[in-house]
């Protein structure tokens, strides 16, 4: 059938879309591919459930949902499409559009609470302009009566204009400084306030979803900086892709929220094993994830590969009464003098392979 009918038997459809009535059955597709009475591709049903997940996959913590939550739905929702259930199909594009409605509302809240807190900082610093020229104005009035009084020649007069100026000058310096020291710290709070609004949009954006590791923008932002030093200062820097062997056949035999738990339990199991300063781990797509260590060669970054694999080993993932065995391929690439990037984890990549040709659950240096 064409993609345009599968769509509409999906999403518009008031009969199931899955089950049409035979007298459905024969009758030609608007797009000539196929009738439109047959059951829809199930390549279709797998790629839009795919399509689903990649969406739960991708949120993230709001003010009112919890981004563990958000992706949970959309894995129920993922898996009532494989089973084909009609009332979910009659749902599903209001359930996504809705979904994308509250986020674009939290992105748009939260750049206009940070446009108020940086209006904000500039009104209170124009006001402190404002209010210094006004002292400013002050003093330099009572200077001009104090030079008028010096020329009088009157030493009655000039005593008394030199002790009103000496008054007012020390006023309006004590008045600044109260309304400067207010100011700066109401001025170091808002800063705070942003600052910490910053790092918490700019850690969000940085970290992928599900694993809470840092995701491939983030990593193809860090290997770009590596890779500069590298060349720069020709310091060791080692490469570890890192591909979970069999995964596909955990989703199949326990579906996908078990999936998701061996991958969080992956993570948390890297994030463990590296925690130098300098590693940096990140989840590269999938179940592949990729280790950056930036001062280690190929036989350190093999020795702690190896020693990765052994404690994966130990893992064990218990799901529904189920525990699920977990091992890993790991493939270890160092740098190469003036190498690009791309070359770097090419080479990565082909050891990693290597490994799941020898027999997987392996360490292969390229």
């Amino acid at each position: 059938m064409g993609i345009r009918n599968f769509i509409n038997q999906l999403l518009e459809s008031d009969d199931d879309p899955f089950h049409p009535p035979p007298s459905s059955v024969g009758a030609p597709s608007d797009v000539g591919e196929s009738s439109v009475g047959e059951p829809p591709d199930p390549g279709l049903v797998r790629a839009l459930a795919e399509t689903l997940r990649a969406v739960g996959e991708g949120s993230f913590d709001m003010d009112d949902a919890d981004g563990d939550e958000v992706r949970a739905r959309f894995e129920e929702m993922a898996r009532r499409v494989e089973s084909r259930d009609p009332s979910t199909l009659r749902t599903l594009a209001e359930n996504v559009s809705t979904h994308r409605r509250r986020e674009r509302h939290w992105v748009t809240k939260t750049m206009r609470d940070m446009a108020d807190t940086v209006v904000g900082l500039a009104h209170r610093l124009g006001r402190n302009v404002v209010l210094d020229r006004a002292s400013d104005g002050k003093v330099d009035g009572q200077l001009h009566r104090l030079k008028a009084a010096a020329a009088s020649e009157n030493p009655s007069h000039l005593r008394k204009e030199v002790l009103s100026a000496v008054e007012q000058i020390a006023s309006a310096v004590r008045e600044r400084e109260d309304r400067q020291r207010s100011e700066m710290a109401a001025i170091a709070r808002q800063l705070e306030s942003l600052k910490a609004e910053l790092a918490h949009t700019r850690k969000e954006m940085a970290i992928d979803g599900l694993t809470r590791l840092y995701n491939r923008a983030s990593l193809d932002e860090h290997l770009r900086n590596i890779h500069a030093i590298a060349v720069l200062s020709g310091r060791s820097a080692c490469l570890l892709m890192i591909d979970l062997d069999h995964f596909k056949n955990v989703n199949d035999t326990h579906g996908h929220q078990a999936g998701d738990a061996v991958l969080k339990s992956v993570a948390d199991l890297l994030a463990k094993s590296f925690p130098r300063r300098g590693d940096f781990v990140a989840r590269y797509g999938g179940e592949e994830f990729v280790v950056v260590l930036s001062e280690d060669d190929v036989s350190t970054g093999t020795m702690l590969a190896t020693r990765l694999l052994e404690r994966c080993r130990q893992l064990v993932v218990a799901w529904e009464g189920v525990e699920i065995q977990v091992r890993l391929s790991v493939g270890v690439a160092g740098f190469e003098g003036d190498g690009e990037v791309g070359d770097w984890l090419a080479r990565a990549d082909e050891a990693m392979y290597q490994a799941k040709e020898e027999g997987r659950d392996r360490v292969v240096a390229g």
